[in-house]
């Protein structure tokens, strides 16, 4: 399929130019500060049990870069597949690719500094955000796979991309990405973690345009779509939270009531960008921050 004149200046086609601009390598961040941080973090704060939640922190990235990675090239074949346009097919090549590069550094950040297994971690990960971040994941990248009727695949991929770039980046990946990295750099703790987040919150921050892009595109295509978004957002928002407040820990080294606050203004900003609600206050904080980003 030839990459057609409009398809050229496209908002989709901008953002994979700014993902080859803005490239990195999980190899470049250096860890050599990081080994010396941790010790010092085990040390020094037991009785908080800082070690523990940035553990389960690391937990958590580690099996959702490894979910998403393994989820995305069904919504690729699927665009492809429904003729969606070789512009968005090109965004989700490079999209596929910084995923692989996210969990290739949790990869490596576990074994490197904390001296773990990865799959060792698999404990720490609970029943809410596993069910959100990779089992019904998996469920909705499955569906698209195996269908190919047009009719239906576009539903469907409304409700993976409301799913993948709404709840799982925007309301979930980007809300830890906050947390954790100020919580480590008002601490002056792991600084090649912390790099690692702005990072990946950079490349994140691409990823959940695109997703609102697509959602406005389908839903002005067809409005019955909204209902769709509506429905995944609401079936998916209990195990959002529950994942937020698996770090009720006795002394939280994140502010759970600000990451809820964020995690609930990231969904309000997705549909409000996506052109479906009204809330012009939404849409500019989300405007400025992807902005930020660049």
């Amino acid at each position: 399929m030839p990459l057609l004149h409009a398809e050229t200046v496209s908002p989709y086609l901008r953002l994979y130019h700014q993902a080859k601009r803005l490239a990195w390598n999980p190899a470049d961040i250096d860890l050599s500060h990081d080994r010396a941080s941790w010790e010092h973090i085990q040390r020094d704060y037991a009785t908080e049990q800082y070690a523990q939640q940035i553990l389960q922190l690391s937990a958590l990235f580690y099996a959702g870069e490894e979910s998403v990675t393994h989820t995305l090239s069904p919504f690729l074949s699927a665009i492809a597949r429904a003729g969606l346009g070789i512009d968005r097919e090109l965004f989700l090549t490079s999209q596929l690719f910084e995923e692989a590069k996210h969990f290739e550094f949790f990869s490596r950040y576990v074994r490197e500094v904390f001296g773990e297994d990865p799959a060792s971690l698999a404990h720490l990960v609970a029943a809410a955000p596993q069910a959100v971040l990779i089992e019904d994941l998996d469920h909705i990248a499955t569906r698209i796979r195996h269908e190919d009727d047009v009719t239906r695949l576009r539903p469907l991929l409304v409700e993976g991309i409301t799913h993948y770039m709404g709840v799982v980046e925007a309301m979930l990946a980007r809300t830890g990405y906050v947390g954790a990295h100020e919580a480590l750099a008002a601490r002056g703790w792991l600084p090649g973690l912390q790099e690692g987040f702005r990072l990946i919150r950079r490349d994140e921050g691409r990823h959940v345009a695109f997703g609102i892009r697509m959602i406005r595109d389908l839903c002005a295509e067809t409005p019955a779509h909204a209902d769709i978004v509506m429905d995944t957002f609401n079936r998916h928002l209990p195990n959002v939270l529950a994942t937020v407040q698996t770090f009720n820990f006795p002394h939280p080294i994140v502010d759970l009531e600000k990451l809820q606050h964020f995690a609930i203004g990231a969904y309000q900003q997705f549909v409000a960008a996506a052109g479906l609600s009204d809330d012009a206050e939404a849409l500019t904080a989300l405007e400025v921050e992807l902005a930020e980003q660049e």
